[in-house]
C-alpha cells in the first residue's frame, strides 16, 4: 500500500545549521569532511534505512542486506553532497551549470515559439539548486512547489538573503494554483513542475508503471499544456561533482488537446515521463531521492 508524501525533511535543522556554519567559516571542503560523519549517523538509523529501502529494493532487487546498507549509504551521501552544494550556492555563491550548448539552444528554440515552456522534472539530482542557477534563459521562471511545515530545508536564496530567482506557485492554494499557472503561460514564461508525485486530490492522478510496480502520477499539468499549446521539456539535473550541475533533456513533446478530464487522454504523456525517470535512475541510481513508499 502506498504512503502519502508528507514533505518532512529527512535531516534535522541542527545538522543543516552545523553544515551551514562550517561552509561559512571553514569553507566547502571542511563541510564535505563533516558530511561523511553525518551521513554515517543517518545511515545507521533504522528509520532512514527503511525509508530508503522502498526505492532501493526496486532499483537493486537482488541485493543482500549488507549490499542494501551500502546502497543506502551511497544514496544518503549523494543527497548530502547535493544539499551541501545548495547551501554553498546560497552562502558563498559557488555553482556551475555544465549543460551542453545544444540543450540550452533547444530550450531557447522552444520558448521562441511564443507559447511559454513547461519544464517537468522530479525529486532527483540537483533540481532545487538548478532553479537558482538556470540563468541562460532570461524569461521569468515559476515553480509549482508546496513547502511543508515539516520541511526544514532552505533554498539557496533563503541562505543568501537575496531575492529568489524564481517565483513559487503553491499547489495547496485556492484552486490548486490553476489561475496563477495559466497566467504564467499566457505571459510566455517558464513553468517548472514536479511530475513524479501527486499532491492533494488523487482524482487528478493516473496509475502508471514505474520500476516494476504501479504508482500514482499527476496528469493535470498535461491538461494545461494541451489547452495552452505549450511545449513540454522533461529535464533532469544530475549532480556531476562538487558544485557542478548538469541538465539533461530526456524528452520533448506537445500534448494533443482531446478535451475533458478523462484520464486516458493523458496516459501516454504520463507514461513518457515515467519511462524517462526510470531511465534516469538506471544511469544515476543514487540520485533519486524518494524516502517514502510511492508504490501500490
Amino acid at each position: 500500500m502506498s504512503q502519502n508524501w508528507t514533505g518532512k525533511s529527512l535531516g534535522s535543522s541542527f545538522f543543516q545549521n552545523l553544515l551551514g556554519f562550517f561552509i561559512k567559516y571553514g569553507g566547502k571542503y571542511i563541510a564535505y569532511f563533516i558530511l561523511y560523519f553525518v551521513v554515517i549517523f543517518y545511515t545507521l538509523l533504522p528509520s532512514v534505512r527503511r525509508k530508503a529501502s522502498f526505492y532501493l529494493k526496486r532499483r537493486f532487487p537482488e541485493s543482500s542486506a549488507l549490499e542494501l546498507f551500502f546502497h543506502t549509504y551511497k544514496l544518503n551521501l549523494t543527497f548530502g553532497k547535493i544539499l551541501t552544494d545548495r547551501a554553498i550556492l546560497g552562502i558563498r555563491g559557488e555553482s556551475e551549470v555544465v549543460s551542453s550548448e545544444a540543450d540550452k539552444q533547444l530550450c531557447r528554440d522552444l520558448l521562441a515559439k511564443g507559447k511559454g515552456l513547461i519544464i517537468l522534472t522530479a525529486h532527483c539530482g540537483c533540481w532545487q539548486a538548478a532553479m537558482s542557477s538556470f540563468d541562460f534563459l532570461p524569461e521569468e521562471k515559476y515553480v509549482l512547489y508546496h513547502k511543508s511545515r515539516e520541511d526544514v530545508d532552505k533554498h539557496a536564496h533563503e541562505l543568501s538573503g537575496k531575492k529568489s530567482p524564481v517565483k513559487f506557485i503553491d499547489p495547496a492554494s485556492f484552486g490548486g494554483g490553476l489561475i496563477e499557472t495559466l497566467a504564467v503561460l499566457q505571459k510566455k514564461a517558464i513553468l517548472c513542475a514536479m511530475a513524479d508525485r501527486t499532491f492533494g486530490d488523487k482524482v487528478n492522478s493516473v496509475e502508471v508503471d514505474f520500476l516494476c510496480g504501479k504508482i500514482d502520477a499527476p496528469f493535470g499539468i498535461y491538461r494545461i499544456a494541451a489547452a495552452q499549446e505549450t511545449p513540454i521539456a522533461v529535464i533532469f539535473f544530475p549532480y556531476k561533482g562538487s558544485g557542478k550541475i548538469d541538465s539533461v533533456i530526456a524528452d520533448i513533446f506537445y500534448v494533443e488537446d482531446k478535451g475533458g478530464r478523462l484520464v486516458n487522454n493523458y496516459l501516454k504523456e504520463v507514461e513518457k515521463f515515467a519511462k524517462s525517470l526510470e531511465k534516469f535512475t538506471r544511469e544515476y541510481p543514487y540520485q533519486f531521492f524518494n524516502y517514502y513508499n510511492m508504490w501500490k
